[in-house]
């Protein structure tokens, strides 16, 4: 542990922040920065492992499929050989559920250097809206495959549960339009036919958050290098793409005016 400043520690790159000077000096509290970054790389390692665990468990099935072709019966070369070519094409195919979600994190994470740096409170938005969206992810999964990874999810995110309903309440000025900006910039990015529908309080800002997916979304290309998704519709309310999974995976950005209407006085009917 290395003393940065009289009320800062530096230990292993992370900063630690004193709460008071003087005989308690180690009682110290992370900050939010640190926080996040502590996560992220339990996140990073968590995964990593999981990548591990798919990649050996495919190698051995396929020695397994190997020796079957090699001196099993008729049927089992022919069950073997097919389960074979079924494991050589999902390798080959757009990424997973759990790989989908780790690149909207990638996505998320692109925008942290091209100038849009997120807030801690920022970060922990996008990490709910990702647990809120998990199932979707697997839109084009077989069925059953997201209740069969549940508790891989769980683990690889550091998740203890999964919510499809998030509600934001804070003062003005905190991030909120933008924070929904780039997480569904980051979820067309990422998520296969995935359709986004959002509701803002008048038509000049439902106009402004979606030049903002559109301008988050370019700046994710941006930074990976890739090349963007066709366009195939752009109007001031929505916005379809082309994905790259095949010739049905459109996705699609809407972003509606909302009103609400309260009655008059004059036309509420009393009943008693």
């Amino acid at each position: 542990m290395k003393k940065d400043r009289d009320s800062e520690y530096v230990v292993e790159g992370l900063r630690f922040v004193s709460v008071m000077n003087g005989p308690k000096t180690f009682d110290m509290l992370f900050t939010f920065e640190t926080r996040y970054h502590v996560l992220m790389i339990s996140y990073h390692e968590h995964y990593d492992e999981y990548l591990h665990m798919i990649q050996r468990r495919n190698k051995i099935q396929k020695v397994s499929d190997q020796k079957t072709i090699e001196n099993g019966s008729a049927m089992e070369i022919f069950q073997a050989r097919r389960m074979l070519d079924k494991r050589n094409e999902e390798e080959t195919k757009v990424p997973t559920g759990i790989a989908a979600m780790a690149r909207c994190r990638k996505g998320l994470e692109a925008l942290d250097t091209m100038g849009w740096q997120r807030s801690w409170h920022q970060r922990e938005f996008h990490d709910n809206f990702l647990a809120a969206c998990a199932r979707v992810f697997y839109k084009e999964e077989p069925a059953g495959k997201f209740e069969r990874e549940f508790q891989t999810i769980l683990d690889v995110n550091g998740w203890d549960r999964l919510f499809q309903e998030i509600l934001i309440s804070t003062p003005r000025r905190f991030g909120k339009t933008v924070s929904v900006s780039m997480f569904a910039a980051s979820l067309l990015y990422s998520c296969p036919s995935v359709e986004i529908s959002i509701y803002s309080t008048g038509k000049r800002i439902s106009q402004k958050m979606l030049r903002n997916i559109i301008k988050f979304l370019g700046l994710i290309y941006q930074k990976t290098g890739e090349t963007p998704m066709k366009t195939i519709r752009d109007n001031s309310e929505e916005i379809f793409l082309q994905g790259g999974l095949c010739s049905h995976d459109v996705r699609i950005a809407n972003s509606y005016p909302s009103r609400v209407c309260f009655p008059s006085p004059s036309s509420v009917t009393e009943y008693r």
